[in-house]
């Protein structure tokens, strides 16, 4: 009795083994692939460095295990314009270039056609953080990237390119302004007007515009001693102009800003009076456009639009543990 007991359960542990096999499942393995993610890698002409940067930070050997990932792998173009050179790869902290490469990379084999089209729908990477997928004109996009060749099979995963580095949040709102040469007068302004511990502490998530330096300047705030200077009254006026930058309850990537579609209120719950206007902080509308590849933004007394000048980068919102917000740099500052 107890010999068939014995032989029925070592029959069902040997069902439930063979179930679990990726490799009967053409999951794991599919049919003539026998090569890993890395080594597919390899073989793309303009993926060079992201093989430099995994062989650098040994996730070659995690990523040569069995299992699935879909890795989402920056061209070299894409580097190259994010600062992440072939150069700099050898010498980056290799706990800073490894957290870059695991944004990159997801659990589970996606294929171009099971991304979520969103607008913003969210994924996680092994680095634990969102990444925001959409859909627009007939293209996908991560964070606002765009995924250009899609569906390169391996053994034990898929690689799509992007056009972009998924850079990690590394700061709060302000820390990442201040960390930006060209964004501080932005950050002394958010202080100035009492806004900083707002947008750094809070859990809702924002769509932040942020005027360069430059354009300050030219607004008439020629400095940040003059900014700490300003009177009360003055400071007053700053902040309406400060939240005339800001979208509350919505993460708006610049692939979600280029099509009226996504921006539909029915996708953020938040006020739209239509396709092209959002509704800020301040409590009016500003004006979303495109013009050619690049995304606009129009205050209601601003002669002409500003350009977004450098898009999608994000930053903790209210915490880690919270969806990222994203900031858009643009070259005016917005006047209700």
């Amino acid at each position: 009795m107890n010999i068939k007991k014995y032989s029925l359960l070592a029959l069902f542990a040997v069902v439930v083994l063979a179930a679990c096999d990726k490799r009967e499942q053409n999951i794991a393995f599919p049919p003539g692939v026998t090569d890993n993610v890395v080594a597919i890698a390899e073989k793309e002409s303009n993926l060079s460095i992201f093989v430099a940067a995994v062989k650098r930070t040994a996730l070659d050997a995690d990523l040569a295990l069995l299992g699935n990932y879909t890795i989402f792998a920056p061209t070299d173009a894409a580097f190259n314009a994010s600062g992440i050179t072939a150069a700099t790869v050898s010498s980056m902290p290799l706990d800073v270039l490894r957290a870059v490469l695991r944004n990159h990379i997801i659990s589970g084999r996606i294929l171009s056609t099971d991304l979520l089209p969103g607008p913003n729908a969210a994924y996680t990477s092994v680095q634990r953080e969102i990444l925001n997928s959409s859909f627009y004109n007939n293209a996908s996009y991560l964070n606002g990237k765009k995924i250009n060749k899609v569906n390169i099979r391996a053994s034990n995963g898929v690689v799509h390119t992007i056009d972009g580095v998924l850079l990690p949040p590394l700061a709060t709102l302000t820390g990442t302004l201040s960390a930006n040469s060209n964004l501080t007068l932005l950050a002394a302004a958010l202080t100035r007007a009492g806004l900083a511990t707002t947008v750094n502490t809070t859990t809702t998530l924002l769509t932040v515009f942020a005027p360069t330096n430059a354009a300050f300047q030219a607004a008439g705030y020629a400095d940040a001693a003059f900014i700490a200077g300003l009177s009360s009254a003055d400071s007053i006026v700053l902040r309406n102009i400060l939240l005339y930058h800001v979208v509350p309850s919505s993460s708006l990537t610049s692939s979600t800003l280029s099509s009226p579609f996504n921006r539909s209120g029915r996708a953020f719950g938040i006020d739209f009076t239509n396709a092209t206007n959002l509704m800020t902080a301040q409590g009016t509308n500003v004006a979303i456009g495109v013009s050619g590849n690049s995304v606009t933004v129009k205050g209601t007394s601003n002669p002409t639009a500003a350009a977004v000048t450098t898009a999608d980068i994000l930053y903790f919102a209210g915490s880690a543990s919270v969806r990222p917000g994203v900031l858009h740099v643009v070259d005016k500052v917005l006047l209700p």
